[in-house]
């Protein structure tokens, strides 16, 4: 798989687990950190792209979302369990254009590692 798919995309694949568009489902609800739950936030729904042998798949997940009250602080939520999955066949997704941007930052040295980490994490290229 091109680079750009994962970079761009964050295109799922996994020759081993997602071998047919029947493998979706499964595949989906053992995806434990696809939805973004935590003390006082939760999503409820997501679409990721999945590329199985050579096409790809935009599929959508819906999640029964269950909390509990926390001593202290916001309610914390997590996946109760996923409700629905549905997919469709779509074209391969191509490279996003770029831009060039230039910043000047005036930082500390320990400063300085944030913004490098978010590059890194984000495939930019500095």
């Amino acid at each position: 798989m091109e680079a750009y798919l994962k970079e761009q995309y964050n295109v799922y694949e996994d020759e081993r687990y997602l071998t047919s568009v029947d493998d979706l489902e499964d595949f989906i609800r053992d995806c434990d950190n696809l939805f973004d739950c935590g003390q006082g936030y939760y999503t409820d729904e997501e679409t990721i792209i999945c590329k199985i042998e050579d096409k790809f798949y935009r599929v959508t997940a819906i999640a029964e979302i269950e909390s509990s009250k926390q001593e202290y602080g916001d309610r914390l939520y997590r996946v109760g369990r996923i409700k629905s999955v549905t997919y469709e066949e779509i074209e391969k997704p191509k490279p996003k254009d770029k831009s060039f941007y230039t910043y000047e930052l005036e930082l500390t040295d320990d400063q300085r590692r944030s913004p490098e980490w978010f590059m890194k994490e984000n495939y930019i290229e500095f």
